[in-house]
């Protein structure tokens, strides 16, 4: 039953969050190759005319880098 209510707890949280900002977004992916796991996130949002985004990648060696951009109409 506990797991239940924090599961239930969990997805009401990120509905009010969605509702909240439904025009930003988040994404991440790992993978795992012969020399290691590299992971990236990336999020983005859209307001006024204008989006932005974020994308920061680490390596397998731990190298991390981040790129940033925006775009308006």
């Amino acid at each position: 039953m506990t797991k239940f209510f924090l599961a239930s707890l969990v997805i009401g949280g990120l509905s009010l969050a969605a509702a909240a900002d439904a025009n930003a977004w988040t994404r991440s992916a790992t993978a795992t190759g012969p020399r290691g796991t590299s992971h990236v996130t990336a999020t983005g949002s859209c307001a006024y005319g204008s989006c932005t985004r974020s994308v920061t990648r680490t390596g397998p060696a731990g190298n991390t880098y981040t790129r940033t951009g925006t775009i308006s109409r």
